[in-house]
């Protein structure tokens, strides 16, 4: 149950940073000649860093974003196609304010973005948040989301070109 610290890699194991261990991990760990590895045990109120992650990105994602599978306590925010970038600065402001271990990074607002393109990034710093700190970062995100694209559309234009009598053609 303990959380990795640091990749753990052994002949024919190999666990990245992060990792919840099993009891068939440390056999696996053992077996390979690991004898120690550095892990955190989180509190009954802790929430993981993937989890706080993806519930944190899922509030600042507004319309015309995805948000990419949590890994490593980040969620990568993507641009479903291209457009603007729209960003409140303020909530992301005071997201990034509120404390060292929650973090939104995003593209300038107002940039142009290509369909697919990573525009943010929500990061959890440590291996897990406590929940209250979790429940503090959603309430200052409030109901709108800090980060949203207005998407291109398409528009037809027509060309109408006269002449007159007495004038070159130009």
């Amino acid at each position: 149950g303990a959380i990795l610290a640091h990749a753990a890699i052994a002949p024919g194991v190999s666990f990245r940073k992060g990792r919840r261990l099993s009891a068939d991990d440390v056999a696996l760990l053992r077996r390979g000649g690991v004898a120690e590895v550095i892990a955190a045990r989180l509190d009954p109120d802790d929430v993981h860093e993937d989890e706080a992650a993806r519930r944190l990105a899922a509030a600042v994602a507004g319309p015309g974003l995805r948000c990419a599978a949590a890994f490593t306590g980040r969620v990568n925010l993507h641009a479903e196609r291209a457009g603007l970038l729209l960003v409140d600065r303020a909530a992301v402001d005071r997201l990034n304010a509120r404390d060292e271990a929650v973090t939104l990074a995003t593209l300038p607002e107002h940039a142009m973005v290509a369909e697919r393109q990573m525009v943010a990034t929500v990061k959890i710093i440590p291996f897990a948040i406590p929940a209250a700190l979790l429940e503090e970062c959603l309430t200052l995100l409030g109901h709108t989301p800090a980060v949203r694209l207005a998407p291109f559309t398409g528009l037809r234009a027509r060309l109408i070109q006269t002449e007159l009598p007495g004038t070159s053609a130009k």
